[in-house]
């Protein structure tokens, strides 16, 4: 009796052993080149309505590769909304960007922001983090094809 009960003891502590070295296969770090943030900004431009309110909302998932040491090549896309008339789309955005410090970057991109109708702006952008996690950014954008500018003050979480 007591030799079956060792033998079941250890078969079923190897059984769990077995079970553990398995989940450790699942178990991943996450990867840092892929991100998701939101932005709440107030668009400064001449059709804005100047609010008190937050005028765009974007949240996007994005994936990053770094080039040199504080250089970082990015792509990011998701949905958007536009507080004015209740307007929902899209945008999408490529772009560089250069970590001056841990705390500051600057960069370049060019985003597609489909609300109501398209628009294409080349961006020049920069963040400041406050907390890792919250971010007060400012993007200055201009259209090539229809010479609008747009000047986003704004604030940044990061997921």
């Amino acid at each position: 009796m007591t030799k079956a009960l060792l033998i079941t003891l250890l078969a079923s502590c190897t059984s769990m052993a077995a079970q553990a070295a398995d989940w450790d296969l699942f178990k991943q770090a996450a990867d840092p080149a892929l991100y998701v943030k939101s932005y709440s900004g107030v668009l400064l431009n001449s059709q804005s309505h100047h609010s008190d309110s937050f005028d765009l909302w974007l949240v996007n998932s994005g994936y990053q590769y770094p080039v040199v040491n504080d250089v970082t090549l990015f792509m990011e896309a998701g949905p958007a909304a536009a507080d004015q008339n209740r307007q929902s789309g899209f945008n999408m955005s490529t772009g560089v960007r250069y970590q001056l410090s841990p705390a500051l970057n600057v960069g370049s991109q060019i985003r597609h922001l489909e609300l109501n109708q398209g628009s294409t702006l080349l961006e020049l952008n920069s963040s400041l983090l406050l907390t890792p996690r919250l971010s007060l950014s400012a993007n200055y954008g201009v259209s090539a094809i229809t010479a609008d500018q747009a000047l986003t003050l704004g604030v940044g979480f990061n997921f």
